[in-house]
C-alpha cells in the first residue's frame, strides 16, 4: 500500500492565516452621496409668465434710459488714411510714411451736426491689426519696465531685444516697436482745441508697471522703423504709458 508522503515543516495552515484588506470606500455622508434635501420647484406656466413680468419691469427702464442717453450721443467717424496720402505716393504708401524728406501733415475739416457736450472724447482705430495675437501680446519685458536694474531682461522680446551689435533695446518688443506716432490738432472757428493726454491710464498702472528711472535706449535705432519714436530724456513712464493697452487705442479728451 502506497504511503502519502509530506513535504515541508510542519508550519501552520495557510488557510488559518488572518487576511488583511484596506477598503478605499469613503465615509459615508449625506454630502457625499448627494442625500440632502433639495428644492425642486415646479416651472409652472403661471410661474413662468410672473418671474418674466417682475423682469420686464426692472429692466425696461434701464433699456429705455440707455436707448435715450445712445440717441443723444454725437459721433463723428473721419477716416483719413487714404486721403491724406499724396497722388503720386498712393500706390507706394508704406514708402511716404517711412521717409523723412515728405511733410505729412493733413488739414480735414468736417462738420459737427449737433451741439457736443464737454469733455469730448477722441479715439483713434486702428483695422487689419491683430493685436491679439500670441506672438505680438508676448513681445514685451514687464521686467525691463519696471527698473533700469532690468533693462538687460529681453528674454521675451524677439524679434525686437538687441540692437545689431547685442546692446538692449529699452523699451523692448513688437508692442513698443509698432508705437502708434499719429499726432492731433482740432481747432474751432480758426481757435485751437486744448487736447489732454492726462487720465487716460489708471493710476496705479503707471506708478507699479512703469519705474521713473526707465529711459528709452536704442529704440526705433533699426532700419525697420516700426512706429514713432521717444524721447530719450523722457522717462518711459511718461512717454509711453499707454502701452498697458494692448489694443494700442486710448482717449483723448478736452476741456
Amino acid at each position: 500500500m502506497k504511503g502519502a508522503t509530506s513535504v515541508g515543516g510542519g508550519g501552520k495552515d495557510d488557510s488559518s492565516a488572518a487576511v488583511s484588506t484596506k477598503s478605499n470606500k469613503p465615509k459615508y455622508s449625506r454630502f457625499s452621496q448627494q442625500e440632502l434635501s433639495a428644492w425642486k420647484p415646479i416651472l409652472t406656466p403661471g410661474w413662468v409668465i410672473s418671474s418674466f413680468i417682475v423682469i420686464g419691469v426692472v429692466f425696461i427702464p434701464i433699456g429705455l434710459a440707455s436707448l435715450f442717453a445712445s440717441e443723444h450721443l454725437v459721433e463723428i467717424v473721419e477716416r483719413y488714411d487714404t486721403d491724406c496720402i499724396p497722388l503720386a505716393y498712393r500706390n507706394n504708401s508704406l514708402h511716404y510714411i517711412q521717409t523723412s524728406e515728405t511733410n505729412k501733415t493733413c488739414t480735414r475739416t468736417f462738420n459737427v451736426p449737433k451741439h457736443m457736450k464737454s469733455p469730448v472724447f477722441i479715439y483713434y482705430e486702428l483695422d487689419n491689426y491683430h493685436q491679439n495675437h500670441r506672438r505680438y501680446v508676448k513681445s514685451r519685458s514687464d521686467a525691463q519696465l519696471r527698473g533700469k536694474a532690468s533693462e538687460s531682461a529681453t528674454d521675451t522680446c524677439k524679434p525686437e531685444a538687441v540692437t545689431s551689435n547685442g546692446q538692449p533695446i529699452v523699451p523692448c518688443g513688437l508692442v513698443a516697436w509698432s508705437l502708434f506716432n499719429d499726432t492731433y490738432r482740432f481747432s474751432v472757428k480758426n481757435e485751437v482745441l486744448d487736447v489732454s493726454k492726462k487720465n487716460i491710464a489708471w493710476k496705479s498702472d503707471q506708478e507699479n508697471k512703469f519705474g521713473s528711472d526707465v529711459y528709452p535706449k536704442n529704440f526705433q535705432s533699426g532700419s525697420l522703423i516700426g512706429g514713432g519714436k521717444l524721447n530719450s530724456s523722457i522717462p518711459v513712464s511718461i512717454s509711453l504709458f499707454f502701452l498697458l493697452v494692448y489694443v494700442l487705442s486710448y482717449s483723448l479728451f478736452i476741456h
